[in-house]
Protein backbone atom coordinates (compact mmCIF):
# COMPACT_ATOMS: atom_id res chain seq x y z
CA UNK A 1 0.00 0.00 0.00
CA UNK A 2 1.31 3.44 -1.12
CA UNK A 3 0.60 6.04 1.46
CA UNK A 4 0.47 9.82 0.67
CA UNK A 5 -0.07 12.24 3.49
CA UNK A 6 -0.90 15.56 3.57
CA UNK A 7 -2.16 18.69 6.34
CA UNK A 8 -3.68 21.28 4.80
CA UNK A 9 -2.47 23.36 7.70
CA UNK A 10 1.85 22.72 6.01
CA UNK A 11 1.54 24.81 3.45
CA UNK A 12 5.11 25.25 2.14
CA UNK A 13 4.18 28.75 -0.44
CA UNK A 14 3.18 29.97 -3.34
CA UNK A 15 2.72 26.67 -5.87
CA UNK A 16 5.81 27.09 -8.65
CA UNK A 17 3.94 26.97 -11.46
CA UNK A 18 6.53 26.78 -14.11
CA UNK A 19 5.36 23.75 -16.17
CA UNK A 20 2.64 26.30 -17.00
CA UNK A 21 4.29 29.49 -18.13
CA UNK A 22 5.23 28.85 -21.45
CA UNK A 23 4.07 26.15 -24.74
CA UNK A 24 5.75 25.80 -27.71
CA UNK A 25 3.80 25.48 -30.74
CA UNK A 26 4.88 25.07 -34.64
CA UNK A 27 5.70 28.40 -36.77
CA UNK A 28 4.27 31.39 -36.82
CA UNK A 29 2.76 31.17 -40.12
CA UNK A 30 0.48 27.93 -38.63
CA UNK A 31 -0.89 30.05 -36.47
CA UNK A 32 -2.97 31.76 -39.12
CA UNK A 33 -5.03 28.44 -39.58
CA UNK A 34 -8.48 28.32 -38.15
CA UNK A 35 -7.99 24.66 -36.67
CA UNK A 36 -4.64 25.30 -34.47
CA UNK A 37 -6.60 28.17 -33.30
CA UNK A 38 -8.85 26.31 -32.22
CA UNK A 39 -6.39 23.83 -30.49
CA UNK A 40 -4.35 26.51 -28.96
CA UNK A 41 -7.48 28.08 -27.31
CA UNK A 42 -8.43 24.89 -25.83
CA UNK A 43 -4.97 24.28 -24.70
CA UNK A 44 -4.99 28.19 -22.79
CA UNK A 45 -8.11 27.75 -21.46
CA UNK A 46 -8.11 23.90 -20.08
CA UNK A 47 -4.38 24.10 -19.20
CA UNK A 48 -3.55 27.83 -17.78
CA UNK A 49 -0.83 28.02 -20.20
CA UNK A 50 0.98 31.74 -20.19
CA UNK A 51 2.85 32.29 -22.83
CA UNK A 52 3.36 31.04 -26.40
CA UNK A 53 6.79 30.31 -28.45
CA UNK A 54 7.47 29.73 -32.38
CA UNK A 55 9.79 29.59 -34.85
CA UNK A 56 9.72 31.39 -38.29
CA UNK A 57 8.52 34.73 -37.49
CA UNK A 58 10.80 36.52 -39.81
CA UNK A 59 10.61 33.94 -42.38
CA UNK A 60 9.71 35.27 -45.63
CA UNK A 61 6.37 32.98 -45.81
CA UNK A 62 5.28 35.89 -42.72
CA UNK A 63 6.22 38.94 -45.20
CA UNK A 64 7.92 41.27 -42.63
CA UNK A 65 11.41 41.82 -44.41
CA UNK A 66 11.98 42.48 -48.29
CA UNK A 67 14.18 44.68 -50.07
CA UNK A 68 13.49 46.66 -53.66
CA UNK A 69 15.93 46.06 -56.76
CA UNK A 70 18.22 49.26 -54.76
CA UNK A 71 18.58 47.17 -51.20
CA UNK A 72 15.98 49.21 -49.78
CA UNK A 73 14.03 47.37 -47.00
CA UNK A 74 10.45 46.81 -46.95
CA UNK A 75 8.32 45.79 -44.00
CA UNK A 76 5.01 44.42 -43.86
CA UNK A 77 2.73 43.78 -40.68
CA UNK A 78 -0.02 42.05 -41.60
CA UNK A 79 0.17 37.86 -41.37
CA UNK A 80 2.26 39.70 -38.17
CA UNK A 81 -0.76 41.37 -36.83
CA UNK A 82 -3.18 38.56 -37.31
CA UNK A 83 -0.91 36.09 -35.54
CA UNK A 84 0.36 38.27 -32.35
CA UNK A 85 -3.57 39.87 -32.43
CA UNK A 86 -4.86 36.25 -31.66
CA UNK A 87 -2.33 35.19 -29.50
CA UNK A 88 -3.11 38.27 -26.93
CA UNK A 89 -7.28 37.56 -27.64
CA UNK A 90 -6.49 33.48 -26.33
CA UNK A 91 -5.43 35.28 -22.95
CA UNK A 92 -1.53 34.30 -24.09
CA UNK A 93 1.21 36.75 -24.36
CA UNK A 94 4.36 35.67 -26.95
CA UNK A 95 7.74 34.26 -26.02
CA UNK A 96 8.84 35.79 -29.06
CA UNK A 97 11.95 33.74 -30.86
CA UNK A 98 13.74 35.81 -33.27
CA UNK A 99 14.46 33.70 -36.27
CA UNK A 100 15.06 32.56 -38.90
CA UNK A 101 16.68 34.64 -41.28
CA UNK A 102 15.13 36.27 -44.00
CA UNK A 103 16.05 35.61 -47.38
CA UNK A 104 16.93 39.02 -48.60
CA UNK A 105 19.28 39.39 -45.66
CA UNK A 106 20.90 35.81 -45.45
CA UNK A 107 24.47 35.14 -46.23
CA UNK A 108 23.87 32.29 -47.46
CA UNK A 109 21.65 29.29 -48.92
CA UNK A 110 21.46 26.74 -45.93
CA UNK A 111 17.67 25.89 -44.70
CA UNK A 112 16.34 23.58 -42.51
CA UNK A 113 12.49 21.83 -41.80
CA UNK A 114 9.87 21.41 -44.81
CA UNK A 115 9.43 25.09 -44.81
CA UNK A 116 12.92 26.03 -45.73
CA UNK A 117 14.01 28.40 -42.73
CA UNK A 118 17.44 30.14 -43.57
CA UNK A 119 19.74 29.40 -40.74
CA UNK A 120 22.76 31.94 -42.13
CA UNK A 121 23.81 35.11 -40.15
CA UNK A 122 22.81 38.39 -41.65
CA UNK A 123 24.90 39.72 -44.95
CA UNK A 124 24.51 43.13 -43.21
CA UNK A 125 24.43 43.49 -39.23
CA UNK A 126 23.04 47.17 -39.79
CA UNK A 127 20.22 46.05 -41.97
CA UNK A 128 19.28 43.57 -39.03
CA UNK A 129 19.43 45.59 -36.07
CA UNK A 130 17.48 47.60 -38.22
CA UNK A 131 14.93 44.94 -38.44
CA UNK A 132 14.94 43.97 -35.26
CA UNK A 133 14.10 47.49 -34.10
CA UNK A 134 11.86 48.38 -36.62
CA UNK A 135 9.82 44.38 -35.26
CA UNK A 136 10.32 45.70 -31.82
CA UNK A 137 9.02 49.56 -32.56
CA UNK A 138 5.98 47.73 -34.20
CA UNK A 139 4.93 45.77 -31.40
CA UNK A 140 4.98 48.37 -29.03
CA UNK A 141 2.68 51.03 -31.02
CA UNK A 142 0.47 48.62 -31.75
CA UNK A 143 0.23 46.97 -28.75
CA UNK A 144 1.69 49.36 -25.38
CA UNK A 145 4.84 49.33 -23.80
CA UNK A 146 2.70 48.57 -20.85
CA UNK A 147 1.84 45.50 -22.53
CA UNK A 148 5.35 44.37 -24.72
CA UNK A 149 7.49 45.42 -21.48
CA UNK A 150 5.82 41.58 -20.18
CA UNK A 151 6.77 39.67 -23.00
CA UNK A 152 10.20 37.98 -23.46
CA UNK A 153 12.31 38.31 -26.83
CA UNK A 154 14.60 35.25 -27.19
CA UNK A 155 17.70 35.53 -29.96
CA UNK A 156 17.34 32.39 -32.46
CA UNK A 157 16.60 28.69 -32.41
CA UNK A 158 19.59 26.29 -31.53
CA UNK A 159 22.82 27.99 -32.44
CA UNK A 160 24.79 25.38 -31.14
CA UNK A 161 23.65 22.82 -33.68
CA UNK A 162 25.85 24.31 -36.00
CA UNK A 163 24.99 23.81 -39.92
CA UNK A 164 21.49 22.58 -38.50
CA UNK A 165 20.39 25.56 -37.07
CA UNK A 166 22.90 27.95 -37.55
CA UNK A 167 25.79 28.03 -39.84
CA UNK A 168 27.97 30.91 -37.74
CA UNK A 169 30.00 29.55 -34.71
CA UNK A 170 29.55 30.43 -31.17
CA UNK A 171 31.52 33.87 -31.69
CA UNK A 172 29.22 34.71 -34.31
CA UNK A 173 26.10 33.74 -32.52
CA UNK A 174 27.21 36.33 -29.84
CA UNK A 175 27.86 39.33 -32.21
CA UNK A 176 24.30 38.21 -33.83
CA UNK A 177 23.21 38.05 -30.30
CA UNK A 178 24.82 41.68 -29.25
CA UNK A 179 23.17 43.12 -32.09
CA UNK A 180 19.66 42.19 -31.58
CA UNK A 181 19.53 42.76 -27.54
CA UNK A 182 20.70 46.14 -28.82
CA UNK A 183 17.98 46.81 -30.94
CA UNK A 184 15.48 45.61 -29.01
CA UNK A 185 16.75 47.79 -25.77
CA UNK A 186 16.99 50.78 -28.16
CA UNK A 187 13.00 50.65 -28.11
CA UNK A 188 12.23 49.99 -24.92
CA UNK A 189 14.47 50.01 -21.93
CA UNK A 190 13.13 47.84 -19.93
CA UNK A 191 12.11 44.57 -22.42
CA UNK A 192 13.06 41.58 -21.50
CA UNK A 193 15.60 39.44 -23.89
CA UNK A 194 17.73 36.40 -23.39
CA UNK A 195 19.08 33.49 -25.11
CA UNK A 196 20.75 31.59 -26.60
CA UNK A 197 17.99 29.13 -26.42
CA UNK A 198 20.92 25.74 -27.01
CA UNK A 199 19.93 22.27 -27.43
CA UNK A 200 21.96 21.39 -24.65
CA UNK A 201 25.70 22.35 -25.80
CA UNK A 202 27.58 22.47 -22.17
CA UNK A 203 29.79 26.27 -22.05
CA UNK A 204 27.31 28.23 -23.99
CA UNK A 205 25.11 29.64 -21.53
CA UNK A 206 28.03 30.73 -19.32
CA UNK A 207 30.12 31.84 -22.45
CA UNK A 208 27.26 33.93 -23.41
CA UNK A 209 27.01 35.23 -19.83
CA UNK A 210 30.65 36.13 -19.93
CA UNK A 211 30.51 37.66 -23.19
CA UNK A 212 27.40 39.85 -21.57
CA UNK A 213 28.82 40.93 -18.50
CA UNK A 214 32.10 42.19 -20.41
CA UNK A 215 30.58 44.21 -22.57
CA UNK A 216 27.85 45.79 -20.86
CA UNK A 217 25.66 43.98 -23.30
CA UNK A 218 21.54 43.11 -22.08
CA UNK A 219 20.69 39.75 -20.81
CA UNK A 220 17.64 39.30 -18.63
CA UNK A 221 17.30 35.20 -18.81
CA UNK A 222 19.32 32.45 -20.55
CA UNK A 223 17.37 29.56 -21.92
CA UNK A 224 18.51 25.97 -23.12
CA UNK A 225 16.27 23.33 -24.55
CA UNK A 226 16.05 19.33 -23.45
CA UNK A 227 14.51 15.99 -24.26
CA UNK A 228 13.96 13.02 -22.26
CA UNK A 229 15.42 10.47 -24.36
CA UNK A 230 18.30 8.63 -26.09
CA UNK A 231 19.54 7.02 -28.78
CA UNK A 232 20.02 2.99 -28.42
CA UNK A 233 22.76 0.82 -29.43
CA UNK A 234 21.99 0.95 -32.90
CA UNK A 235 21.43 4.26 -33.74
CA UNK A 236 19.93 5.66 -37.48
CA UNK A 237 23.64 7.62 -37.74
CA UNK A 238 25.12 3.84 -38.50
CA UNK A 239 22.52 3.02 -40.94
CA UNK A 240 20.52 5.83 -42.81
CA UNK A 241 18.01 6.31 -43.69
CA UNK A 242 16.15 4.54 -40.41
CA UNK A 243 14.99 1.27 -41.40
CA UNK A 244 11.58 0.71 -39.88
CA UNK A 245 12.32 -2.35 -38.02
CA UNK A 246 8.62 -4.92 -37.95
CA UNK A 247 6.54 -4.48 -35.67
CA UNK A 248 7.70 -0.25 -35.59
CA UNK A 249 5.29 2.58 -36.25
CA UNK A 250 6.48 3.28 -40.07
CA UNK A 251 8.87 6.48 -40.70
CA UNK A 252 8.56 7.99 -44.03
CA UNK A 253 11.42 8.85 -45.97
CA UNK A 254 10.79 11.99 -48.13
CA UNK A 255 12.74 14.64 -49.68
CA UNK A 256 13.60 17.15 -48.02
CA UNK A 257 13.13 14.83 -45.20
CA UNK A 258 14.54 15.79 -41.81
CA UNK A 259 17.23 17.81 -40.26
CA UNK A 260 18.63 14.68 -38.25
CA UNK A 261 18.57 10.86 -38.14
CA UNK A 262 15.62 9.33 -37.19
CA UNK A 263 16.97 6.31 -35.10
CA UNK A 264 15.95 4.24 -32.39
CA UNK A 265 15.27 6.28 -29.78
CA UNK A 266 14.63 5.28 -26.20
CA UNK A 267 12.84 7.02 -23.02
CA UNK A 268 15.19 8.27 -20.66
CA UNK A 269 13.79 7.98 -17.16
CA UNK A 270 16.65 9.89 -15.90
CA UNK A 271 16.62 12.49 -18.43
CA UNK A 272 16.56 16.15 -18.32
CA UNK A 273 17.41 16.27 -14.34
CA UNK A 274 21.04 16.15 -15.56
CA UNK A 275 21.03 19.04 -17.96
CA UNK A 276 18.84 21.03 -15.69
CA UNK A 277 21.53 20.92 -12.77
CA UNK A 278 24.42 21.47 -15.54
CA UNK A 279 22.65 24.23 -17.14
CA UNK A 280 21.68 26.07 -13.54
CA UNK A 281 25.45 25.07 -12.02
CA UNK A 282 26.67 27.34 -15.46
CA UNK A 283 24.62 30.01 -14.65
CA UNK A 284 25.17 30.34 -10.50
CA UNK A 285 28.94 29.86 -11.46
CA UNK A 286 28.77 32.82 -13.73
CA UNK A 287 29.30 36.63 -13.11
CA UNK A 288 25.47 36.85 -13.07
CA UNK A 289 23.81 34.21 -10.66
CA UNK A 290 20.62 35.12 -10.66
CA UNK A 291 19.37 34.78 -14.52
CA UNK A 292 16.56 33.23 -14.82
CA UNK A 293 16.85 29.89 -16.29
CA UNK A 294 14.23 29.27 -18.70
CA UNK A 295 13.59 25.79 -21.05
CA UNK A 296 12.24 27.02 -23.87
CA UNK A 297 12.07 23.20 -25.59
CA UNK A 298 11.15 20.68 -23.26
CA UNK A 299 9.72 16.72 -24.15
CA UNK A 300 9.85 12.76 -24.11
CA UNK A 301 11.29 12.36 -27.52
CA UNK A 302 12.41 15.10 -30.11
CA UNK A 303 11.96 12.12 -32.86
CA UNK A 304 9.34 12.67 -35.37
CA UNK A 305 6.58 9.95 -35.81
CA UNK A 306 7.20 8.72 -31.93
CA UNK A 307 4.55 6.94 -30.77
CA UNK A 308 5.96 7.65 -26.80
CA UNK A 309 4.00 11.22 -26.93
CA UNK A 310 0.48 9.41 -28.29
CA UNK A 311 0.45 6.80 -25.65
CA UNK A 312 -0.80 6.78 -21.78
CA UNK A 313 2.53 6.33 -21.07
CA UNK A 314 3.14 9.54 -22.06
CA UNK A 315 1.70 11.92 -19.02
CA UNK A 316 3.24 9.82 -15.82
CA UNK A 317 6.47 10.50 -17.87
CA UNK A 318 5.76 14.07 -18.23
CA UNK A 319 4.93 14.41 -14.55
CA UNK A 320 8.12 12.65 -13.67
CA UNK A 321 10.27 14.72 -15.50
CA UNK A 322 8.52 18.38 -14.04
CA UNK A 323 8.89 17.28 -10.28
CA UNK A 324 12.62 16.27 -11.15
CA UNK A 325 13.28 19.70 -12.37
CA UNK A 326 11.22 22.03 -9.64
CA UNK A 327 13.33 24.70 -8.10
CA UNK A 328 16.01 24.17 -11.01
CA UNK A 329 13.96 26.07 -14.41
CA UNK A 330 11.85 28.83 -14.32
CA UNK A 331 10.19 27.39 -16.94
CA UNK A 332 10.02 23.99 -19.05
CA UNK A 333 7.90 24.85 -22.48
CA UNK A 334 6.44 21.86 -24.04
CA UNK A 335 7.22 21.23 -27.41
CA UNK A 336 4.24 21.14 -28.93
CA UNK A 337 0.95 22.12 -28.38
CA UNK A 338 -0.91 20.56 -31.41
CA UNK A 339 0.35 17.79 -34.59
CA UNK A 340 -0.53 20.66 -36.46
CA UNK A 341 3.39 21.28 -36.98
CA UNK A 342 5.02 20.70 -40.27
CA UNK A 343 9.14 20.56 -39.51
CA UNK A 344 9.17 17.63 -41.80
CA UNK A 345 6.00 18.63 -43.54
CA UNK A 346 2.36 17.97 -43.32
CA UNK A 347 1.64 15.06 -40.97
CA UNK A 348 -0.51 12.28 -42.86
CA UNK A 349 -2.24 10.32 -39.60
CA UNK A 350 -4.61 11.29 -37.15
CA UNK A 351 -2.62 9.96 -34.86
CA UNK A 352 1.07 9.40 -36.46
CA UNK A 353 3.25 10.18 -33.22
CA UNK A 354 3.48 13.90 -33.38
CA UNK A 355 4.97 16.20 -31.22
CA UNK A 356 1.52 17.66 -29.87
CA UNK A 357 -0.37 17.56 -26.99
CA UNK A 358 -3.60 17.01 -29.35
CA UNK A 359 -3.84 15.39 -32.32
CA UNK A 360 -4.51 16.89 -35.67
CA UNK A 361 -8.45 16.83 -34.80
CA UNK A 362 -7.71 18.97 -31.74
CA UNK A 363 -8.14 15.48 -29.74
CA UNK A 364 -6.55 15.41 -26.11
CA UNK A 365 -4.00 12.57 -25.80
CA UNK A 366 -2.47 11.62 -22.87
CA UNK A 367 -0.05 13.91 -22.33
CA UNK A 368 -2.43 16.90 -22.19
CA UNK A 369 -3.97 15.52 -19.07
CA UNK A 370 -0.37 16.17 -17.54
CA UNK A 371 -0.73 19.95 -18.04
CA UNK A 372 -4.69 20.33 -17.39
CA UNK A 373 -3.98 18.71 -14.01
CA UNK A 374 -1.20 20.59 -13.15
CA UNK A 375 -3.60 23.82 -13.92
CA UNK A 376 -6.32 22.36 -11.28
CA UNK A 377 -3.78 22.40 -8.84
CA UNK A 378 -4.57 25.38 -5.87
CA UNK A 379 -2.05 28.32 -5.68
CA UNK A 380 -0.31 27.23 -2.07
CA UNK A 381 1.70 24.26 -2.47
CA UNK A 382 1.45 21.90 0.49
CA UNK A 383 4.26 19.62 2.51
CA UNK A 384 4.66 16.09 0.57
CA UNK A 385 7.08 13.38 0.56
CA UNK A 386 6.03 11.57 -2.53
CA UNK A 387 8.01 12.25 -4.91
CA UNK A 388 5.27 11.03 -7.71
CA UNK A 389 2.32 13.97 -6.07
CA UNK A 390 1.99 17.36 -5.57
CA UNK A 391 -0.46 19.15 -3.30
CA UNK A 392 -2.02 22.33 -3.03
CA UNK A 393 -4.58 24.29 -1.98
CA UNK A 394 -7.25 27.21 -2.22
CA UNK A 395 -9.47 29.44 -0.29
CA UNK A 396 -11.91 26.06 -0.96
CA UNK A 397 -10.06 22.69 -0.49
CA UNK A 398 -7.28 20.08 -1.14
CA UNK A 399 -6.23 19.41 -4.50
CA UNK A 400 -3.65 16.13 -4.82
CA UNK A 401 -2.05 15.04 -8.11
CA UNK A 402 -0.30 11.64 -7.95
CA UNK A 403 0.69 9.32 -10.45
CA UNK A 404 2.68 5.84 -10.67
CA UNK A 405 5.56 5.73 -12.93
CA UNK A 406 6.94 2.53 -14.19
CA UNK A 407 9.34 1.81 -17.47
CA UNK A 408 9.03 -1.80 -18.80
CA UNK A 409 10.54 -0.83 -22.21
CA UNK A 410 12.26 -3.57 -23.45
CA UNK A 411 12.11 -1.98 -27.57
CA UNK A 412 12.74 1.50 -29.10
CA UNK A 413 9.73 3.87 -28.81
CA UNK A 414 8.56 3.24 -32.80
CA UNK A 415 8.57 -0.60 -31.75
CA UNK A 416 7.32 -0.34 -28.06
CA UNK A 417 4.38 2.14 -27.81
CA UNK A 418 2.77 2.06 -30.88
CA UNK A 419 0.44 -0.83 -30.01
CA UNK A 420 -1.81 -1.65 -27.36
CA UNK A 421 -0.08 -2.25 -24.41
CA UNK A 422 -2.46 -3.13 -21.45
CA UNK A 423 -1.15 -1.28 -17.75
CA UNK A 424 -0.59 -4.23 -15.24
CA UNK A 425 -1.57 -3.59 -11.57
CA UNK A 426 0.10 -1.02 -9.08
CA UNK A 427 -0.11 -0.78 -5.53
CA UNK A 428 -3.38 1.05 -4.47
CA UNK A 429 -2.83 4.84 -2.45
CA UNK A 430 -4.37 5.52 0.68
CA UNK A 431 -4.77 8.91 0.52
CA UNK A 432 -4.81 11.04 3.72
CA UNK A 433 -5.65 14.58 3.84
CA UNK A 434 -5.55 16.20 7.46
CA UNK A 435 -6.26 19.67 8.57
CA UNK A 436 -9.46 20.06 7.07
CA UNK A 437 -12.51 22.10 8.49
CA UNK A 438 -14.82 20.07 9.42
CA UNK A 439 -18.27 20.23 7.39
CA UNK A 440 -19.17 18.81 3.61
CA UNK A 441 -16.83 18.57 0.76
CA UNK A 442 -17.63 17.59 -2.78
CA UNK A 443 -15.09 14.92 -4.03
CA UNK A 444 -14.07 14.86 -7.33
CA UNK A 445 -11.47 11.88 -8.66
CA UNK A 446 -10.01 12.23 -12.65
CA UNK A 447 -7.45 9.85 -13.92
CA UNK A 448 -5.78 9.03 -16.88
CA UNK A 449 -4.03 6.36 -17.80
CA UNK A 450 -4.52 2.59 -20.08
CA UNK A 451 -8.21 3.13 -21.64
CA UNK A 452 -8.96 6.07 -19.63
CA UNK A 453 -8.83 9.84 -21.21
CA UNK A 454 -6.43 7.80 -23.44
CA UNK A 455 -7.36 8.54 -27.13
CA UNK A 456 -4.62 6.33 -29.23
CA UNK A 457 -5.71 3.07 -27.85
CA UNK A 458 -9.20 4.22 -28.66
CA UNK A 459 -7.50 4.95 -32.08
CA UNK A 460 -6.41 1.59 -32.17
CA UNK A 461 -9.66 0.12 -31.58
CA UNK A 462 -10.98 1.78 -34.63
CA UNK A 463 -8.39 -0.39 -36.68
CA UNK A 464 -8.38 2.30 -39.39
CA UNK A 465 -7.03 1.60 -42.68
CA UNK A 466 -7.16 5.24 -43.14
CA UNK A 467 -9.57 8.27 -42.74
CA UNK A 468 -11.58 8.82 -39.88
CA UNK A 469 -14.87 9.78 -40.33
CA UNK A 470 -16.67 12.60 -38.76
CA UNK A 471 -18.50 10.78 -36.40
CA UNK A 472 -16.01 9.19 -35.02
CA UNK A 473 -13.71 11.88 -34.31
CA UNK A 474 -16.57 13.46 -32.50
CA UNK A 475 -16.44 10.10 -30.06
CA UNK A 476 -12.82 10.25 -29.29
CA UNK A 477 -13.15 14.09 -28.81
CA UNK A 478 -15.54 13.31 -26.48
CA UNK A 479 -14.74 9.96 -24.91
CA UNK A 480 -11.50 11.85 -23.98
CA UNK A 481 -12.50 14.94 -22.74
CA UNK A 482 -11.44 14.53 -19.39
CA UNK A 483 -14.56 14.25 -17.28
CA UNK A 484 -14.21 13.35 -13.75
CA UNK A 485 -14.56 9.81 -13.02
CA UNK A 486 -15.88 10.57 -10.21
CA UNK A 487 -18.21 13.24 -8.39
CA UNK A 488 -19.66 12.73 -5.15
CA UNK A 489 -20.15 14.55 -1.73
CA UNK A 490 -18.60 13.61 1.96
CA UNK A 491 -19.08 14.62 5.27
CA UNK A 492 -15.28 15.19 7.39
CA UNK A 493 -16.42 14.10 10.51
CA UNK A 494 -17.00 16.93 13.46
CA UNK A 495 -13.86 17.76 15.41
CA UNK A 496 -10.91 15.71 13.83
CA UNK A 497 -10.60 17.13 10.38
CA UNK A 498 -9.78 14.26 8.46
CA UNK A 499 -10.35 12.23 5.33
CA UNK A 500 -9.63 9.13 3.65
CA UNK A 501 -9.93 7.31 0.55
CA UNK A 502 -8.20 4.46 -1.02
CA UNK A 503 -7.96 4.74 -4.78
CA UNK A 504 -7.11 1.88 -7.03
CA UNK A 505 -4.04 2.09 -9.43
CA UNK A 506 -2.55 0.43 -12.56
CA UNK A 507 0.86 1.40 -13.87
CA UNK A 508 1.48 4.77 -15.33
CA UNK A 509 -2.21 5.83 -13.91
CA UNK A 510 -2.28 9.61 -13.38
CA UNK A 511 -4.82 10.55 -10.53
CA UNK A 512 -5.65 13.93 -9.44
CA UNK A 513 -8.77 14.18 -6.42
CA UNK A 514 -9.96 17.11 -5.21
CA UNK A 515 -11.95 18.16 -2.11
CA UNK A 516 -13.77 21.37 -2.42
CA UNK A 517 -15.65 22.59 0.85
CA UNK A 518 -19.62 22.95 0.14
Amino acid sequence: MRRIDIDRSLAQGKRDAFPNLCVSTGRAYLLLRADHQKHVIRAARECGFRYLRFHGLLDDDMGVYREDKHGNPIFGWQYVDAVYDFILDAGLRPFVEFGFMPEALASGDRTVFWEGSNVTPPNDYGKWERLIREVALHFTDRYGAEEVRQWYFEVWNEPDQRNLFFTGDRDEYFKLYEATARAVRSVGPDYRVGGPATAGANGWLAGLIGYCHARGVPLDFVSTHAYSCAPGESDAEERPPYANPDGAVPTPVWSPGTGWPQGNMYYKPDGVAGEALRAKAEVEESPMPELPLYFTEFGLTYHYWDPLRDSYHAASYLLSRLSSVQGLASAMSYCEISDVFEEDGPPTGHFHGGFGLMNLQGIRKPAYFAYKYLNQLGDTALACDDRNAFACRDGNGVQVLFWDCAVRQDAENKKYYGRDLPALPADPVKLTVAGLQPGEYELCAYRTGYRRNDAYTDYLDLAPRGTLSREQIRRLDERNAGLPELTRKIVVAEGDGAFEWEVGMRENDVCLVTLNRM
